[in-house]
């Protein structure tokens, strides 16, 4: 876990002996998870910072420091650590009220909650990425993603996310220059170590032309529009993406920015890959819901076969086939990606109809799928497996101070 800085807030009728006392298991667990006392420029800087409430009768002197905090960093949520002793619940509970009431988000974190410390800091450093984070747009949006574009002003401003335009182009320009030595591996991977056919080294070649963007560009994840290079190169880029998000580095489809910022969600807070994908069927008197798309991060399925792309019969398209158990469904959308919808789902089995994208999975228990019907926020959805509902929506409303707009009840 990457490091954080803590203050400590403490009423001045305790001596500091034993204000060291009460704190000093306190100061351990924070340290033994990255933290170390904060200076006064550290208040100046982008590292993530939380305060800890030493005592009761703190609450003004919590409320200075945020003041002081958000100077420098006012996208910030506040973030109290709390103990079981000398009122220190208490006062971190009416200052978050105060904060709260400001329009500020923050939590209140009891030390004593196994987990729940390192699970706030990774919570708030994946905040702190977003400040920072690049996405490219390698190519505008694919035409038919007419409701998965943000509004740039107004999302940058929720998010902090800068989107970089890196014309589709310099894709298709450099795809031929990929040295051999970057292209085999990938491909051979994919071929499942046998010798890799012309069609799947000329999809491989597009990896390192993409990491060639991506570090020329400075970039945390990229949005492709990736039908150019059907149309221009006669190759897709599924196994590229594919092989990007098995790197840790979130490449999403078609140019589409909101599901690419569900993805970044995804990979920040779990640290996890993530498959996105198109709703095919949707079955709400079962709960069930068929998904299909052409490229999946290998390590998300437990085979994997190479096939054409689906709609255009070029390149090579990838049918993956995930093992059972839990998954955890993600939909944004609004202008400023506002909005999410959350779902746990089951998967039931794998499909391989002919007339759907390659990788193709059934999920049954789908929570409140009738809204994907009645009230969508578009295409695609971001699937990751496991139970992760409760900890995305903790996320968000860390994030945003807000409850997300469609949870399972």
């Amino acid at each position: 876990m990457s490091g954080f800085t803590y203050s400590v807030v403490a009423s001045a009728l305790h001596d500091p002996a034993s204000i060291g006392r009460i704190l000093a298991p306190v100061v351990m667990s924070l340290e033994e998870i990255g933290g170390r006392r904060a200076t006064s420029v550290d208040l100046e800087l982008h590292t993530p910072h939380v305060i800890v409430v030493g005592t009761g009768g703190t609450e003004r002197e919590a409320l200075d420091l945020i003041e002081r905090r958000h100077a420098h960093a006012p996208w910030e949520p506040v973030v109290l650590m709390a103990h079981g002793r000398h009122n220190s619940l208490a006062a971190a509970l009416e200052t978050l009220a105060f904060v709260r009431r400001a329009g500020i988000p923050g939590r209140v974190v009891q030390i004593e909650d196994r987990g729940e410390p390192a699970a706030t800091i990774t919570d708030l450093q994946a905040i702190h990425h977003f400040q920072h984070a690049r996405i490219g747009l390698v190519g505008e949006p694919s035409d038919w993603l007419v409701a998965s574009v943000p509004d740039r002003e107004t999302f940058q401003a929720r998010w902090g996310l800068e989107l970089v335009d890196v014309p589709v182009a310099e894709a298709i320009v450099h795809h031929g220059d990929a040295p051999d030595v970057d292209v085999q591996p990938v491909a051979v991977r994919f071929s499942g170590g046998t010798t890799p056919t012309a069609e799947t080294v000329a999809a491989a070649a597009m990896h390192p032309t993409l990491t060639r963007l991506i570090d020329a560009h400075r970039l945390d994840a990229v949005a492709v529009r990736c039908f150019d290079f059907i149309t221009e190169l006669r190759t897709s880029g599924c196994i590229a993406l594919a092989q990007l998000n098995d790197d840790g580095i979130v490449a999403g489809c078609e140019g589409d920015v909101a599901s690419t910022v569900a993805m970044m969600m995804v990979r920040e807070v779990l640290g996890m890959p993530s498959w996105i994908a198109n709703p095919a069927r949707i079955d709400t008197e079962r709960d069930e819901l068929l998904l299909a798309h052409c490229t999946v991060a290998p390590s998300m399925v437990d085979d994997l076969e190479l096939h054409t792309h689906f709609e255009s019969g070029l390149g090579i398209g990838l049918r993956g086939t995930f093992p059972p158990g839990p998954v955890t469904l993600l939909r944004l959308g609004g202008d400023s990606l506002d909005q999410v919808w959350l779902s746990e789902a089951e998967v039931d089995h794998g499909e391989a109809e002919r007339d759907l994208c390659r990788t193709q999975v059934v999920l049954r228990n789908v929570e409140r799928i009738d809204d994907l019907i009645e009230d969508p926020l578009g295409n695609h959805i971001v699937m990751v497996r496991g139970h992760h509902r409760e900890r995305l929506e903790r996320w968000w409303r860390l994030a945003f101070g807000e409850r997300p707009t469609a949870v399972p009840t």
